[in-house]
């Protein structure tokens, strides 16, 4: 197993070619997870980190940071930094990439989703029951993890007209955005209590339309402490049963 030393040793060769909010061409493509820490943190990560991927060090405001992972989801890489916290490590930072290219947190949990969502295997997991699936329940922790200000939709692939004129028949005032020009799935309502749109997917799907898929439209602003506790409460009750409506 290659030493931190070793690591940083390659680190530096790159590092003062690399810069925050850029372009990494070191990463692999897709999205992709990395954590930063500064330079008094670094010994003490080591009692956690045993490989630092990509590990690149910059200089930011006079002091240095380093960067490293390669974690595919965003649970991953918040379990990661939970254990660096109780190691003592401060101003951790979650980085989110796409194909190389850095995006915010909030954009890279909403587009795994949302390609996660369109699998058939999402498909016939919402058609066999009308509980909220694992998937959706896995999503809405990590929105709760990431500390994120959002509000709730519903998400629906629409593929025939018959699910066109079921949607006309049961939308009144909602909020609707194409969300996926591909795959023709749509964003349908502006939940601010997790409970609304709990009853509104329960409305589409007594209306016949199956593939009715839970979504938080995420913004890069922190949620206030309180309602994160809230927001907690509600998914640890989802995650007891699934939330059976």
């Amino acid at each position: 197993m290659k030493t931190l030393l070793t690591y940083l040793a390659v680190a530096l060769l790159i590092a003062s070619n690399v810069s925050v909010n850029a372009f990494n061409p070191n990463l692999p493509k897709g999205i992709v997870y990395q954590l930063s820490l500064n330079s008094n943190d670094l010994q003490k990560s080591q009692a956690v980190i045993q490989e630092y991927s990509y590990l690149t060090r910059i200089i930011k405001d006079n002091s240095s940071i380093y960067i490293f992972g390669n974690y595919p989801s965003f649970a991953a890489i918040d379990s990661v930094r939970t254990l660096l916290e109780k190691e003592g490590c401060t101003k951790l930072e979650v980085i989110a990439y796409r194909d190389q290219i850095e995006i915010s947190v909030a954009e890279a949990i909403s587009i795994q989703y949302k390609a996660d969502m369109l699998t058939d295997e999402a498909t016939e997991e919402r058609t066999s029951i009308k509980k909220i699936s694992t998937r959706e329940v896995n999503y809405l922790l990590d929105v709760q993890r990431s500390g994120l200000k959002h509000y709730y939709a519903l998400a629906i692939p629409v593929k025939s007209h018959e699910t066109v004129d079921k949607l006309l028949e049961q939308i009144d005032n909602e909020q609707v955005i194409e969300i996926s020009t591909d795959n023709d799935t749509y964003s349908i309502g502006k939940f601010e209590k997790f409970e609304d749109v709990l009853k509104a997917r329960q409305k589409f799907i007594s209306s016949d339309i199956k593939d009715v898929f839970i979504m938080a439209q995420i913004t890069d602003e922190k949620i206030d402490i309180d309602d994160a506790q809230n927001f907690a409460i509600t998914i640890q009750a989802m995650v007891n049963d699934l939330a059976d409506y």
